[in-house]
C-alpha cells in the first residue's frame, strides 16, 4: 500500500427535517388546533482519530461523505427522527484545514480524539409551538436547516517523538534500523526511503521507550516543494527531538546549514526544537577529518556526537543522550497545539442599502436592501408557507430590532423591504 499524508474529501452535513403544518382530527371535533411535530436533526459528520491506520490511503475511493436527512414531524405532535451521523476514522495526527478558508477545523493528535467536521442541520419547529392567543390555528411550519458543506484538506503529520533529519544517503535509513526495531529498505542511493518509518526505541531496561521517525532525505529546495519536499516536510513538526544526521565526508558545517535553511523556510519555529548533531559514518575517515568536522559543526551550539550506524559505533551514546534531551510530551503538546477554528457562530452585521427603482405604475419606489443580521436565514425557514407566515415574521423582525434600525436611517411607511429576494412593506406603528 503506498504512503498517503494529504488527502482532500468534501463533508456534507445532513439537512434538518421539516416540521409539520398538522391540525388535530377527531369524530366529533371539526376544527382541533395544530398538533404539528418538529423535524428531525441532520447527520453531523464528525473525524476520530484511530491507532493502526498508517496513512490516508484507506478513504482514496471514497472523496464524498454526505450524511442524512432527519425525518419530518408529523401530525398528533410526533417529532422526527434525527439522521445518524457520520464518523470517518482517520490516523493519529490528521489535521483538517478548511481547503477554502485555511483554517485549522481539527488536530487530531490522540487516539479516540474525535472533532466535528460538518454540523447536521436543526430540525424545523412544527406548527403546534407558533399557536398563540392571537393566532390559534397558524398555517405555517419551519424548514430544516441545510447541513454545513465544506471541502476539507486533510494532512497527515507524524506523530514521532524523534526525528531523523538528512539529505538523502546521509545514513538516517541505518541509523534507525540501529537504534530501534524498525526494518527500513537500505541501499546506496538517494531517496531510498519514500515514505516516513517509525521505529521503537528502549532503554537498556525496556522501562522508558520513544518513537523514532526516519523522515524522507530532504534536497535543496524542498520548503519550495521541490522533489518530495513538502510532502515529508510537515512530518518533522509533529517531532518533539530532531536529529541531524550529518555525513562526516560531504562538508558538514555547510549540510547543517542548508538543512536548517530547509527548515526555517518551511516553519522558522522548528528551530526552536530541541535538537542535537549526529556525525555519521566516521567509519569512514581518520581522526583529524572527524575532529575538525565535530569542531565546526559545535560552532551552532548543538550538542554534537560522532556515530557509525553502520558499525555501531557511539550508538549508546547517542541513545542515552536522546533519552536526556526528549521534551516532556504534555508540556511540548501544550506548546506546539496547533489553532483551531472556533465553533462560536457570528452572524454577519447588518446591512441597509437604499435604491430607488421603478415599479409596475412607473412610480419611483424607495426599496430598502437588507443584508446580514440573520434575517434572510429566517426568512428561508418559512419559504413553504411565506404568505401565511408573513404577520408572525413581522412581530420576530419588530422584536429582533429591525423596524427601529430602519427607522433610524430614514426609512418611511409605504418603502419597500427586500430581504433575500423577497419584499414586505415597511410600516411604522410609532
Amino acid at each position: 500500500m503506498a504512503f498517503r499524508d494529504v488527502l482532500e474529501i468534501e463533508v456534507i452535513g445532513g439537512n434538518g427535517g421539516d416540521g409539520s403544518m398538522s391540525f388535530h382530527r377527531a369524530k366529533y371535533m371539526a376544527k382541533g388546533g395544530p398538533d404539528g411535530g418538529h423535524g428531525g436533526k441532520g447527520g453531523t459528520i464528525w473525524l476520530r482519530a484511530v491507532e493502526g491506520v498508517e496513512s490516508l490511503e484507506r478513504l482514496l475511493g471514497r472523496r464524498k461523505f454526505k450524511a442524512g436527512t432527519g425525518n419530518g414531524g408529523e401530525g398528533r405532535l410526533r417529532n422526527g427522527a434525527d439522521a445518524e451521523d457520520i464518523i470517518i476514522d482517520v490516523p493519529v495526527g490528521t489535521t483538517a484545514f478548511d481547503a477554502d478558508t485555511g483554517k485549522v477545523v481539527a488536530d487530531l493528535t490522540v487516539a479516540g480524539q474525535m472533532k466535528v467536521v460538518a454540523k447536521g442541520g436543526a430540525g424545523g419547529r412544527g406548527n403546534s409551538v407558533f399557536a398563540s392567543s392571537t393566532r390559534q390555528a397558524p398555517r405555517f411550519a419551519e424548514i430544516g436547516v441545510r447541513g454545513q458543506r465544506r471541502r476539507l484538506r486533510l494532512e497527515l503529520r507524524l506523530i514521532a517523538d524523534v526525528g531523523l533529519v538528512g539529505y538523502p544517503n546521509a545514513g538516517k535509513s541505518s541509523l534507525l534500523a540501529a537504534l530501534s526495531n524498525a526494518n527500513p529498505m537500505i541501499a546506496a542511493y538517494p531517496f531510498t526511503t519514500l515514505s516516513p518509518i517509525l521505529g521503537v526505541v528502549s532503554d537498556k531496561n525496556d522501562t522508558e521507550r520513544f518513537t523514532l521517525a526516519d523522515i524522507p532525505g530532504i534536497i535543496e529546495g524542498a520548503s519550495e516543494g521541490k522533489g518530495l519536499g513538502l510532502e515529508f516536510l510537515r512530518h518533522i513538526s509533529r517531532t518533539r527531538l530532531l536529529v541531524y544526521v550529518i555525513d562526516v565526508a560531504v562538508d558538514p558545517a555547510r549540510e547543517l546549514e542548508a538543512l536548517q535553511g530547509e527548515l526555517r523556510s518551511y516553519d522558522p519555529t522548528l528551530l526552536e526544537s530541541a535538537a542535537l548533531i549526529a556525525l555519521n559514518k566516521i567509519d569512514t575517515v581518520d581522526e583529524e577529518v572527524a575532529q575538525q568536522a565535530e569542531t565546526e559543526l559545535a560552532l551552532s551550539g548543538l550538542p554534537v556526537l560522532r556515530i557509525s550506524a553502520a558499525e555501531r559505533t557511539g550508538l549508546e551514546t547517542l541513545k542515552q543522550a536522546l533519552f536526556e534531551l526528549l521534551p516532556n510530551r504534555e508540556l511540548w503538546s501544550q506548546t506546539h497545539a496547533l489553532e483551531e477554528e472556533s465553533d462560536v457562530v457570528v452572524v454577519a452585521p447588518l446591512n441597509l442599502e437604499l435604491t430607488q427603482e421603478i415599479n409596475r405604475d412607473g412610480e419611483p419606489e424607495r426599496v430598502w436592501i437588507v443584508t446580514g443580521g440573520g434575517f434572510e436565514e429566517k426568512l428561508e425557514r418559512f419559504a413553504r408557507h411565506l404568505e401565511d407566515a408573513a404577520e408572525y415574521l413581522s412581530g420576530l423582525f419588530k422584536r429582533q430590532g429591525l423596524y427601529n434600525a430602519l427607522r433610524r436611517v430614514g426609512a418611511q411607511a409605504g418603502d419597500t423591504v427586500d430581504i433575500g429576494g423577497m419584499r414586505f412593506e415597511y410600516f411604522d406603528e410609532d
